[in-house]
């Protein structure tokens, strides 16, 4: 006769699929409205190459095709200040950007537009 065993009862957030390394999840902390309802497709890669840990680096559009230094990626000028303006990247021109918070909860809620 067999034994019953007992199961310990799952948690469906236990589950949750991630590639992103833990430290570039959302927090839930940052709250209220954002700046943006809609990405546009160009703001979503960018946002998501910070959200793996690579730092991004804004370059006009001669220049992006050009080699970058390891864990770096290029995005236009122009997107990369807009996120940076809505406060979704953080960091300088010559140094690079780095995703905030605020960044990975447009991540989790912004809709995207191809």
């Amino acid at each position: 006769m067999p034994v019953p065993v007992s199961v310990p009862a799952v948690d469906p957030q236990a589950y949750q699929v991630s590639y992103a390394p833990p430290q570039f999840e959302w927090s839930g902390n940052s709250t209220g409205t954002l700046p943006l309802k809609t990405l546009t497709y160009k703001q979503y890669e960018c946002l998501e190459d910070a959200r793996y840990g690579f730092r991004i680096v804004g370059l006009p559009p001669s220049e992006r095709g050009q080699p970058q230094a390891h864990k770096t990626r290029a995005h236009g000028l122009r997107t990369v200040e807009s996120l940076s303006g809505h406060g979704f990247l953080s960091g300088n021109a010559r140094d690079g950007y780095a995703i905030t918070d605020l960044g990975l909860n447009a991540l989790e809620v912004c809709s995207v537009r191809y």
